[in-house]
Formats: C-alpha cells, sequence, structure tokens
C-alpha cells in the first residue's frame, strides 16, 4: 500500500498516493455511531449533526431514514449546556455514559472554535466493548482564512493529496 496509488470511493477513479500509514492501537468495537460538527450559515451557528447510526455514509442514512440524524445548533453566545447535552445522550442511547458524551462533545466544541475549524467529522463515534466512548475515525478540516493562526496545523498538510490545478492556485 505504501508507495503505491490508493483509489477509493472518496478518492476518484485517478486515486492519491499513499504516503504514509498509520498504526493505532485495535479497539473492541460495541456500536458505532456518527458524528460532525460544522457551521450552519442559515442559523449562524456551530451545528452538531449525530445519530446512532454510525460507520457509514450518513448521507444515505439521512435520505433512507432522516428520522435518525439529530442536529444541535448551539448558540455561540450561550454555548452548551448540560440540558442539550443529556438529551444527545439519550438521542444516541448512550444515557448511562452521559458524563462521557457530554465531556466529548465540550471539548469537541472547544476544539473547533480554538482551531477555527470547518468541520469535525467523526465516523464512527464508537461506544467500546469496555464502555469507553471514543472517537475511532476523524476527518478536520480548517478554515483555510484562518491559518496563517494556526501555523501549526498548516504545516501538517499533505501537499501531495492536492490535485495539481489545486495545488497551483493555492
Amino acid at each position: 500500500m505504501l508507495g503505491y496509488t490508493l483509489v477509493t470511493k472518496q478518492s476518484g477513479k485517478d486515486g492519491l498516493p499513499c504516503n504514509s500509514i498509520y498504526i493505532v492501537e485495535k479497539i473492541g468495537i460495541d456500536r458505532e455511531l456518527y458524528l460532525s460538527i460544522t457551521l450552519d450559515r442559515a442559523s449562524a451557528m456551530v451545528t452538531f449533526i449525530y445519530s446512532k447510526e454510525g460507520g457509514m455514509a450518513i448521507e444515505d442514512v439521512a435520505e433512507a431514514t432522516p428520522e435518525k440524524v439529530h442536529r444541535l445548533n448551539v448558540d455561540p453566545l450561550t454555548g452548551l449546556d448540560e440540558n442539550m447535552l443529556d438529551e444527545v445522550s439519550a438521542n444516541l442511547d448512550l444515557v448511562e455514559h452521559k458524563d462521557q458524551v457530554n465531556h466529548l462533545f465540550k471539548r469537541l466544541y472547544a476544539c473547533f472554535w480554538e482551531k477555527d475549524c470547518d468541520m469535525i467529522e467523526v465516523n464512527p463515534l464508537v461506544l467500546t466493548t469496555d464502555k469507553r466512548v471514543l472517537c475511532a475515525d476523524s476527518k478536520v478540516t480548517i478554515d483555510s482564512n484562518a491559518l496563517h493562526r494556526q501555523k501549526e496545523l498548516a504545516s501538517w498538510e499533505d501537499l501531495t493529496q492536492d490535485n495539481p490545478k489545486e495545488a497551483h492556485a493555492k
């Protein structure tokens, strides 16, 4: 895999070069869930989108069963509160793990603001067999207009993954 072109749904038919691999701890997964945070421009609020149906394309879940996808708009003046987070735990069927869910949502919300994120997508968010709520995989995008404030994050960008035309445009 390393040094070859990897073709996936996300890469398109031409694929992308595989320049590095990550070796991570194997975890026992009991349940897979979905979580993302983005800015909802219509409401001018940070919005959590979450579902107890994770590990798959959330777009498919939203189309087939929209009632399984929940949204939580967070007013930037008041932030997250415990009542909102308790509802999240209930919607995810994680009431018995609400302290972990609350902590995770608060930390991700803080990260979203502190790192000038456009989006944080956690897919899957998992409940492990030893009853931990963990982010098993994620994708984070940073507002390109804020990279001057996020120099360390900007230095981590793998420019080899850019489309040559897009790289030239930058």
